[in-house]
């Protein structure tokens, strides 16, 4: 018996053929009657179910074209949502920057970042305006949070500017609240700190700001907040370590102050003294 099923198995072609040409010979050689119930038979046990087959498989693989569709649907909207919400948070931004714009009494110009310095620390970057928008070395720079930076270099549409983690860049600072005043310093670009005389009044959280000195930034343009006092056991001075207002590594936005330096105008008085001698 086995060996029967294994030369059908090896024949099958020729079997088929031979199978439906003696099915189709017996069909012409009955009469009416009984071809059309065999047709029926056939129909319901052969031609049927193989149809319902043929139906599925197609049903199948539509529901896999539409699930390849509905896929790539579902990716387009995914990337269109994230798209949204980082329009929406640069829109609030924008929004956050416009109001700061307002709320200063002071001529500003809005800039983009166009360029960063490569080094590990950022220590400046380069906006998109310059000697074209009227900007002028030494001028102040801040950003929605307080102080950025000064403009050190001037281009006909580009500038440079040198952020406060500069080690180089230091600022006079004033605690708003004892109005005791000292430096903005920074060794590492990281952390930043400020030498008080033992007896002033300086206490954690107090609000530094910019005191006005040094040629550069108005009085009063926020700046931090102190962090902890180090005492390190020096009869003359104290450390306090301050928190920036601003974030730094991720600016994108900043305000050139119109605002001529002040050094530059002492120094025109200064030539003035000079040449009536």
């Amino acid at each position: 018996m086995r060996w029967i099923l294994e030369l059908i198995i090896r024949y099958r072609v020729v079997v088929a053929v031979l199978a439906a040409s003696c099915a189709s010979l017996w069909m012409i050689a009955s009469p009416p009657l009984r071809q059309a119930k065999t047709a029926r038979l056939l129909t319901i046990s052969v031609f049927y179910p193989l149809q319902i087959t043929f139906d599925q498989m197609t049903k199948a693989k539509n529901i896999y074209a539409e699930n390849r569709h509905l896929k790539g649907e579902v990716a387009l909207l995914t990337a269109q949502v994230a798209q949204l919400k980082d329009e929406k948070i640069e829109n609030e931004r924008l929004r956050g920057l416009f109001g700061f714009e307002q709320r200063m009494p002071l001529d500003i110009i809005p800039v983009s970042i166009v360029a960063r310095d490569p080094s590990p620390v950022l220590k400046s970057v380069v906006v998109n305006a310059g000697k074209d928008k009227g900007v002028l070395t030494f001028m102040p720079v801040v950003g929605e949070g307080g102080i950025a930076g000064k403009v050190v270099q001037v281009m006909p549409s580009l500038s440079q500017v040198q952020l406060i983690r500069d080690p180089l860049n230091r600022t006079s600072i004033l605690v708003r609240r004892s109005r005791a005043v000292s430096i903005l310093e920074t060794e590492n670009g990281i952390d930043f700190f400020g030498l008080f005389r033992t007896h002033e009044d300086v206490r954690d959280g107090d609000t530094i700001v910019t005191s006005g000195l040094g040629g550069i930034y108005p009085r009063g343009f926020p700046v931090g907040v102190v962090d902890r006092i180090i005492d390190e056991r020096d009869p003359l001075f104290k450390k306090a370590t301050i928190k920036p207002s601003l974030d730094i590594d991720h600016l994108e936005e900043l305000f050139i102050v119109r605002l001529p330096p002040q050094w530059n105008a002492f120094r025109a008085q200064l030539d003035s003294l000079q040449r009536q001698r």
